[in-house]
């Protein structure tokens, strides 16, 4: 027999957590000494520790620790908690990728704010425009290019002329997290034959719209400018009448300088 302290090297667990394992029901003592409560272990008890180990290093909780051992020789048991154990690691492994993405490029975007330019609001009449358009739901307003790369392919494929400037129409009442419903356009100058997801249509002419624009990356200063707008749409007593819109007026097709890029938002408003 093994005394807690010698059995604790061999197998890698400190007394402190072979104590715990033995309230959680998981690893019990061979003997435990009925007048000094010296817990002894077995040798053959080593494998059983080792499963432990390996499922709590795997990131299985206590339950599923519990759960698991009296299976652990079940191939086709053991495969499907594995695999779902796997994809539950992928997931938070794509979360806190997202999160490391968003702290490394936070440094890179404060730079990039003090770039923009951000000129004044302008009420105006938005003249009617004949686009191709392709709308969706895509994860996140950030992963807008999952609908531009799609149309265009389908501009390439189909040789169709359209200009270089383009349209985004987020149709959501409220911000969403995820899953935003949003419309992306390329004007052209003739409306062709529609095909699919892939619409010919004529925004028509807005009567009076708060615009902005702002020149630099759109990262950083989109924000900027919408809020900018919206102190003006509130210091000016007046409100939406439509869905919000960006308009790329120079485009990374015109131009490979992110700092002369230039967006407008549009807002079609109405007093209050």
């Amino acid at each position: 027999m093994l005394k807690i302290s010698e059995f604790s090297h061999l197998v890698r667990i400190s007394p402190r957590m072979l104590r715990h394992y033995e309230k959680c029901g998981l690893l019990h003592p061979a003997e435990i000494d009925k007048f000094t409560g010296y817990r002894q272990y077995s040798a053959g008890q080593i494998p059983l520790a080792q499963n432990i180990v390996l499922l709590r290093d795997l990131g299985f909780s206590i339950d599923e620790i519990g759960d698991a051992l009296p299976r652990i020789g079940d191939f086709a048991y053991m495969s499907k908690i594995l695999r779902a154990k796997a994809d539950s690691v992928q997931s938070v492994i794509e979360a806190e990728q997202i999160k490391l993405d968003r702290l490394l490029g936070m440094s890179d975007t404060m730079r990039k704010e003090r770039n923009i330019l951000i000129y004044e609001v302008e009420l105006k009449k938005l003249p009617a425009v004949k686009v191709l358009s392709l709308r969706g739901i895509i994860p996140k307003y950030n992963q807008e290019g999952i609908l531009w790369e799609r149309l265009g392919r389908y501009i390439g494929e189909n040789r169709i002329y359209c200009h270089s400037d383009g349209y985004s129409t987020y149709f959501d009442e409220e911000y969403k997290e995820t899953d935003p419903d949003v419309e992306i356009a390329i004007p052209v100058d003739t409306l062709g034959e529609s095909s699919g997801d892939f619409i010919y249509k004529e925004y028509p002419e807005i009567t009076l719209a708060a615009t902005l624009r702002f020149t630099g990356p759109f990262d950083g200063g989109y924000d900027a400018a919408s809020e900018k707008l919206a102190h003006w749409m509130e210091d000016n007593g007046y409100g939406f009448a439509g869905p919000l819109r960006g308009h790329v007026i120079t485009s990374p097709d015109d131009t490979d300088d992110p700092e002369k890029l230039e967006t407008e938002i549009q807002a079609p408003v109405a007093k209050l």
